[in-house]
């Protein structure tokens, strides 16, 4: 049973895609929704109170660091956790990102592990907690190398002929 919730914000379905699964398959805890862009995101977030924000800086309509900075100034907001996913990893632009108050940076392209570190980082005990009340453990990186090599290692037929 999920009890946190987390907001997925990206133009690209296939990276809200990619961001859900991780978060499924690694936080169980964690009941995700996603928005198209940073309008959308915006419509949701003053509809249903989220414990963290995965948003993309570059979308139609809003961008992600002015939904960052509306949502700075939302009282129910000035707290939670924004993690700002972008392929503008500059220097100019993390501190851009981290002075209107973004929690962390990933830059794009990002593996399940990098943004599971950024996860736990600021998600911090209120992750732990409900991960805990929940009974499940987190599937980091050391699982997913053992469900990697299991895989590898199962007894499969070949695919073509083999010379004997």
């Amino acid at each position: 049973m999920a009890t946190l919730k987390a907001l997925v914000v990206d133009d690209a379905s296939f990276v809200r895609d990619l961001v859900k699964r991780t978060i499924r398959q690694r936080f169980p805890v964690i009941e995700t929704t996603d928005a198209q862009n940073g309008r959308r995101a915006q419509s949701l977030m003053s509809r249903v109170t989220f414990d963290l924000i995965l948003c993309d800086w570059e979308m139609p309509e809003m961008s992600g660091l002015e939904l960052l900075q509306w949502m700075r100034q939302q009282p129910q907001y000035e707290k939670t956790p924004f993690i700002m996913i972008t392929s503008r990893g500059d220097k100019d632009h993390v501190i851009k990102a981290v002075q209107e108050g973004a929690s962390e940076y990933l830059g794009k392209p990002f593996s399940p592990e990098g943004l599971s570190k950024k996860i736990i980082k600021v998600m911090g005990k209120a992750l732990a907690s409900a991960m805990d009340r929940s009974g499940k453990s987190m599937a980091g990186p050391a699982d997913a190398f053992k469900e990697s090599a299991a895989l590898l290692t199962q007894k499969r037929e070949p695919v073509a002929p083999t010379a004997s």
